[in-house]
């Protein structure tokens, strides 16, 4: 997997491309999801043991999990028998696309990985990032070597999901409320007391209590009193990597009509009771030695992987949960990949 970076048309992986974006009332519809307990699992990034490990906990629950994967389930699965598992697995879930998918369907290279990266991020790491969905993408093409019609499967997935879980109406996304790589819902957007975005107006022109979103790769909650009461945000960061410093878990988002069952108490890193749902961050401990000998078979060093991602899939970022519940100060902008 080792090789050099292909260079890529300008703006791509920074550019939130127009097909991305949508408008908050969309989710003023009849809920396709209706749970009792329901898991939002963003950036699985094709870590098979996480993915077990999710599996597992829903089995622990007392109700029946239903699981959501809103976005980028594939990325690091770069081998046609991990990248099928992966597929195969998600596919008897319901599903949303992220980028990566949305990138992986298509045949222009204009968009890079549709991360649409703030400028917070180096342009080698977006570099990096669109050789990584280029590679994606031939091993996708790859599987569908056997029949699989892969890619136009990813590209049919939806942008964003309406759920109710009891009385409470969620929008779930892979971005923000307005674009599937949007970037609104990230911990330092949601935290930042200058916001000007009129959230109550969002919620109210969404017609939903909660947004469950990903993409940043770093995890946030935000409770806002509006004049409707209290509405949410939860952003799970990565199910399939580290999100905190000196850690190995990634990390879900559960929201449901009960409590955290006593088996899985030890999982729960923090969380409330916010707008009639119980929001909680799950920490999903797959096997890290497993997870990081398969990593390095697939992305050996001189990878872009590798140089983008190995220090945190070992060490975590310099990321708390203070930093994802807004109580540290600020530090500047936090890299959303080391």
């Amino acid at each position: 997997m080792a090789a050099q970076i292909r260079m890529t048309q300008e703006g791509a992986g920074r550019v939130c491309p127009a097909s991305y974006s949508y408008s908050p009332s969309v989710f003023a519809r009849p809920p396709e999801v209706v749970a009792e307990v329901l898991y939002v699992i963003g950036g699985l990034y094709g870590n098979r043991f996480a993915l077990a490990e999710v599996e597992r906990m829903a089995q622990c629950e007392e109700s029946r999990a239903h699981l959501v994967f809103n976005g980028d389930f594939h990325w690091f699965d770069a081998a046609p028998d991990v990248f099928s598992l992966i597929e195969n697995t998600v596919a008897r879930h319901s599903a949303l696309r992220g980028n990566v998918e949305t990138e992986i369907a298509s045949d222009d290279d204009r968009n890079g990985c549709g991360c649409a990266y703030p400028e917070s991020v180096p342009d080698d790491d977006v570099e990096r990032s669109n050789e990584i969905l280029h590679v994606l993408r031939t091993v996708a093409r790859e599987t569908e070597a056997g029949g699989t019609p892969v890619r136009a499967r990813l590209g049919a997935l939806p942008m964003h999901l309406a759920a109710q879980v009891g009385d409470t109406r969620i929008g779930i996304v892979h971005g923000d409320a307005r674009a599937l790589a949007g970037w609104r819902f990230s911990h330092d957007s949601l935290h930042d007391a200058r916001r000007s975005e009129p959230m109550g107006a969002l919620f109210d022109a969404a017609e939903v209590d909660g947004f469950a979103s990903t993409h940043t790769c770093l995890p946030a909650l935000k409770v806002f009193d509006t004049d409707l009461g209290e509405r949410f945000v939860i952003n799970n960061g990565a199910a399939g990597m580290p999100n905190f410093r000196n850690t190995r878990y990634g990390v879900i988002t559960r929201l449901a009509t009960v409590p955290v069952p006593r088996s899985l108490t030890a999982a729960r890193l923090y969380g409330a009771d916010i707008a009639g749902v119980y929001v909680d961050a799950m920490a999903v401990r797959f096997d890290a030695r497993a997870w990081n000998d398969e990593f390095a078979q697939l992305w050996p060093i001189g990878s872009a992987a590798h140089a983008s991602y190995h220090r945190r899939i070992v060490e975590g970022p310099d990321f708390s949960i203070d930093d994802a519940l807004g109580r540290a100060v600020p530090r500047g902008c936090e890299s959303v990949l080391a």
